[in-house]
């Protein structure tokens, strides 16, 4: 995919898929568009992200097609780059997950851009783009949990149905489970499949937790075979069974429907807490300078654990707890449990709004809960944004350290792939990923593990990277 350079380009054309196994997109023009685009910009100059928000108050107004049409344009490469997010923080847990299905369902949420964006105002902080990628992968991530039936089962009904192959991984993986607690927990969890029956006469409703006759039976099961055929010394009593196999159901949860740290429902601030110690609203157009300078100064004075979690979590995608145990190969003092990863959250990003309106206002007064909901949106926009950028900037760093040679020869390639719709990724070099996780690294205090996860996430991030710089230069 090439980047569009030019207005026209970006409100008249549209990603077509050419090749759905390779996932080969190519750009197609719309004429009518094309015509109305160019009419518009003859007769005033505009900026694009004004533009977009202009067409987007206008349907508001009065559902015009064509200006629907033209916002859904805007938004194809952001459903792009959702897309390849999406796809490369799932695909190593769902079975069978492709390109062309993600990039389909954020089509489908794009042809509507007045319901994709149906709360998006700009005076609250962050761009069209952003607020639309943060809401595409989540719409996106909500199609997949629902077209393999994960959100519709309870947890019970999770363990009935993950693979016996892929319970040690959910253990493992999860729950950080090793050696001879492992083999407990297998058992615990090979017992209640072996033993839970469903209640309900309704063969597609909803699994229901196991009676306490159901519960007697697992727990004499295990405690036999742990005995006999496991030597573990410790008789489990049912309450005890209950708890570990409610341990294996959270886990197999989050294997399935992982945390990340911006998932819909977290308000970061708890808007019923306190209202009188936020300021009246920001205002927008002489504040914003002054805002985006006090949120980068307070934001890189955290400490560097602090720093870690967004840049982690924002910039790469990681899960909570796959931040938490990429954070402890260094600070093996940092926080252990996903809840209070949450509260820190939480509280860092309460500091960091609470340090911008001391600085603007200087004093307190009570505002609305509507007014507060605006500055999170203001603080969440931000930070997606900053963290987008510094690892754009990271990953610029990077490419000017490796030679000359394999500078000339990336553009080459990325330049001949998109000429050919072809993706241009197997050809960003080891070198180049190297130098940028050692400047994530050092930048961070890190220890990046060299892992599938990390290094596709990685590999998103310079391709995003030569994508902009490429066509820039």
């Amino acid at each position: 995919m090439i980047t569009r350079v030019n207005i026209i380009d970006k409100f008249s054309t549209f990603l077509a898929i050419s090749d759905s196994y390779k996932f080969i997109l190519q750009w197609q023009r719309d004429y009518q568009l094309k015509i109305n685009i160019e009419r518009i910009i003859k007769i005033q100059e505009v900026n694009e992200e004004n533009l977009a928000y202009e067409f987007l108050t206008n349907i508001r107004l009065k559902p015009q097609k064509i200006l629907r049409y033209h916002l859904t344009s805007y938004l194809q490469e952001v459903c792009y780059w959702a897309t390849r997010q999406v796809y490369f923080y799932l695909n190593k847990t769902v079975n069978s997950l492709t390109l062309e299905e993600c990039f389909l369902w954020g089509n489908e949420a794009i042809i509507t851009p007045d319901k994709l964006l149906k709360q998006y105002q700009n005076h609250r902080g962050s761009k069209i783009t952003t607020y639309a990628q943060t809401r595409l992968k989540t719409i996106i991530k909500d199609k997949v949990y629902l077209s393999r039936g994960w959100k519709l089962l309870t947890n019970w009904g999770l363990l009935k149905r993950i693979s016996k192959s892929k319970r040690q991984e959910v253990l493992k993986k999860m729950g950080g489970l090793t050696g001879k607690e492992l083999e407990e927990y297998l058992l615990i969890w090979q017992c209640f499949v072996d033993n839970y029956i469903s209640s309900s006469p309704h063969r597609n409703k909803s699994l229901s937790s196991p009676s306490i006759s159901q519960f007697k039976i697992m727990t004499n099961q295990y405690n036999i075979l742990a005995e006999k055929q496991f030597n573990f010394s410790s008789i489990l009593t049912i309450e005890e069974f209950e708890n570990k196999i409610k341990f294996c159901g959270e886990k197999a949860r989050l294997f399935v429907n992982p945390i990340t740290i911006n998932f819909p429902e977290d308000k970061e601030i708890n808007i019923n807490d306190n209202p009188q110690d936020y300021l009246t609203l920001l205002e927008e157009n002489e504040d914003k300078p002054q805002i985006n300078h006090l949120l980068t100064t307070t934001f890189n004075n955290l400490n560097l654990a602090s720093q870690s979690i967004f840049y982690l979590g924002e910039g790469l995608g990681l899960t909570q707890q796959e931040i938490i145990k990429t954070i402890q190969l260094t600070n093996p003092n940092f926080i252990k449990e996903q809840s209070q990863l949450s509260k820190n959250i939480n509280k860092i990003r309460k500091m960091l709004l609470d340090e911008v309106i001391k600085n603007i206002k200087g004093e307190k007064e009570k505002v609305s809960k509507e007014e507060i909901e605006v500055l999170i949106d203001i603080l969440k926009g931000w930070i997606t944004e900053y963290i987008e950028s510094e690892i754009l900037l990271l990953c610029q760093k990077s490419f000017l350290e490796i030679n000359i040679y394999q500078q000339k020869l990336l553009q080459e390639n990325y330049f001949k792939n998109s000429m050919n719709n072809i993706s241009f990724i197997e050809n960003i070099c080891p070198e180049l990923i190297n130098v940028l996780i050692t400047k994530f690294n050092n930048k961070l205090n890190l220890q990046l593990e060299n892992n599938p996860i990390i290094k596709d996430n990685i590999i998103l991030r310079l391709e995003k990277f030569c994508h902009q710089y490429f066509n820039r230069i």
